[in-house]
């Protein structure tokens, strides 16, 4: 005969909460939405992204080539990664304003290129 497992309330409701953290969209330290970009081996991904105003968005390196992510296009100023082939966050930026974006790799600009479309809403959606 088999015993049957069985997990206590608390633990279901843990269990619960992750697995709605791994569905729902990532927020950040101080409540801002967060959204992830990969870099990958000579491709970003996705390509083409929209997001709300105060979301803070990560370019996360998981290839092992060099690479070296610089807005060309965009309100605000100048806004770019180190030149590095390290994985891990090397880009993160919180936009507040609203418009069009573009990054590119300033090593691969053909393969690698990110329109960013940054809508209304408030910074604390």
């Amino acid at each position: 005969m088999r015993k049957r497992m069985t997990i206590g309330p608390i633990a279901a409701v843990v269990a619960a909460l992750a697995a709605m953290a791994l569905l729902a969209p990532g927020v950040g330290a101080r409540g801002e939405p967060e959204a992830t970009i990969t870099v990958g081996n000579n491709f970003l991904s996705p390509a083409k992204k929209t997001i709300s105003r105060g979301t803070k968005l990560e370019f996360r390196w998981v290839g092992g080539e060099r690479h070296h992510i610089v807005k060309t296009k965009g309100p605000g100023g100048a806004i770019r990664s180190p030149a590095t082939s390290k994985r891990g966050v090397h880009l993160a930026h919180t936009f507040n304003k609203r418009g069009t974006y573009k990054f590119v790799c300033t090593f691969h600009p053909t393969e690698m290129h990110l329109k960013l479309t940054v809508a209304g809403g408030s910074a604390h959606q």
